[in-house]
């Protein structure tokens, strides 16, 4: 199994690899110190994510909340996040979630 790595860029963070059921467990214990330091507003690129499930999308907006006053953003969101935010009817909560970014 390939597993789901965050890493730091300049200007934020990166999702890299498949954001799913399996993957959401090693992110959560390892993500909340890192998505509450540093620069406000935090962006997390999610061009990597490769594939996602329910899990995936309820990871984002559990890292919303851990965000807070301090502003999370997502960049990048893949296509074939969409229609799972649509699904769920997400597209106003998740920030820029409803657009690719190059």
């Amino acid at each position: 199994m390939t597993q789901a790595q965050l890493e730091q860029i300049p200007g934020g963070l990166r999702l890299t690899g498949p954001l799913t059921r399996e993957t959401v467990p090693a992110l959560w214990s390892g993500a909340p110190a890192r998505l509450c330091s540093g620069e406000a507003p935090c962006r997390v690129d999610l061009s990597g994510v490769t594939r996602s499930d329910s899990a995936g999308v309820a990871l984002l907006l559990a890292w919303l909340r851990l965000g807070g006053g301090q502003g999370l953003v997502y960049t990048g969101v893949p296509a074939h996040m969409r229609p799972l935010i649509r699904l769920s009817d997400l597209e106003g909560v998740l920030p820029e979630a409803g657009t690719q970014e190059g």
